[in-house]
This record gives C-alpha cells, structure tokens and sequence, in this order.
C-alpha cells in the first residue's frame, strides 16, 4: 500500500512539477481528461496544458519561428532569450509578445464561441485572426490586463483584471 501511494504521489508530481518532456518544432499534443500536463519548449518557454487541450508547435520552432496553436486552455511562460516573436494563434486571435519574455494565460476552445486571453507579466499584442467589418485594430495588453472577443457578433475589448481574478489564474500555474 506504502508503495502504491507512492508511485501514485511521483505521477501527480510528474504531472503538477516543473517542465516535463519537450515539445519539438512540428508536433501536436493532446491533453485529454484528468491532469494539466506542463511542457518545456525548445526556446526555453514552458507551457502547462490543462485537460481537453491541443497545442501545436510550427515546423522549426525555436529556430526559426515561434509560433504555436492552442485549442483549449494553457498557461504559457515566455523566455525572452530570443529575438524572434512568439505568437499563440487560435481559432479568433494572434497574441504576440511584445519586448521579450511574458506569463499568460489563453482559454480558446474551438467549440465555444468566445475565448480570453488573460497576461500577468509582459506585453502581449492581440488581433483578431480574421477580417473583421467593423474592427481590425490590435490591442496592446500590460501586465494585469486581458483580451476577450466573440466571433459571433464580431467583438473584442480589453479590459483590466481583478484582484480576486489574478489569484486564480497565478494558482493554475
């Protein structure tokens, strides 16, 4: 039993630690139910991954792109020790980091119609990944500020994130 519940105590920590295995440039991973998983990425980023999410990292990330997809919801650590720009594209946006390394959190599952970008550290750039008839202007976000759009009905506004919302998402990470 002693043993069992530590094998069991290793894969929680596993799962829960630090970066795990590293994602390569060209390859997808799925987070099914259960547990966040947390990534390292060659670029010396890490990701966690929570359940019911994809990730995809472009050919030749790290070298000569930075460009990653998410259908569903990451918490995303961006070093700064490269020049080339990091970009999350998801069904409706592109977040870019602006002026290195940023902490940020992206719920955009394809299924739903909104998603959310929400950054803690950093400055993030945030587009729309579609032409809009309306709108087609980024925002610009600063730390404790977030990004919500709607396909649907062709919205998307910043707005600033609140005490009790910043402590949620720091305990996701």
């Amino acid at each position: 039993m002693r043993y069992r519940l530590l094998i069991m105590g290793v894969l929680v920590a596993a799962c829960h630690g630090g970066p795990g295995k590293t994602l390569a440039g060209g390859t997808s991973f799925h987070v099914g139910a259960g547990y966040p998983r947390r990534f390292a990425l060659p670029d010396e980023s890490s990701v966690l991954v929570m359940p019911n999410t994809t990730v995809a990292l472009a050919k030749g990330f790290g070298k000569e792109n930075r460009d990653m997809e998410v259908d569903g919801e990451v918490m995303l650590e961006v070093s700064g020790a490269t020049s080339l720009p990091f970009r999350v594209h998801t069904r409706d946006l592109v977040l870019e980091v602006l002026d290195g390394g940023a902490r940020f959190h992206v719920d955009a599952n394809r299924s739903r119609p909104g998603e959310e970008a929400d950054l803690l550290e950093g400055r993030l750039r945030a587009s729309k990944s579609y032409h809009s008839d309306t709108d087609n202007e980024p925002e610009v976000l600063n730390g404790g500020e977030m990004v919500m759009i709607n396909r649907d009905i062709d919205l998307m506004e910043k707005e600033k994130l609140g005490p009790a919302e910043l402590d949620k998402l720091k305990g996701k990470q």
